[in-house]
């Protein structure tokens, strides 16, 4: 009984000296630099089948980060659209697109 604990402690020990030098590592640890990161970019034309230029603001870079949603106008019109058909069959009971 002696004998098996005293086997049993010494590899408890053992295991836990192991364990505890393993997390010392010897390599150097190397720095993060952003500028060493290698950014693939594909160039791709895309045709959306219509002119984007008709509905963005004159000059728009959407690069350029100094856009600001006041630079389009914006017009409400509150009139009802008239669709020719009736929407009712196709949306909910009591369905408003205006109530969050």
């Amino acid at each position: 009984m002696k004998y098996r604990n005293y086997i049993l402690g010494a590899l408890t020990g053992i295991v836990s000296i192991t364990a505890v030098s393993a997390n010392k590592l010897n390599a150097p640890k190397e720095e993060f630099d952003i500028n060493k990161v290698v950014f693939i970019e594909e160039d791709q034309d895309w045709d959306l089948g219509f002119d984007t230029a008709l509905y963005l603001p004159e000059n728009f870079d959407p690069y350029n980060g100094k856009f600001s949603l006041k630079a389009i106008n914006y017009i409400d019109e509150c009139d009802k659209i008239e669709l020719g058909f009736d929407t009712s069959g196709y949306l909910p009971v009591g369905f408003d697109p205006y109530i969050q």
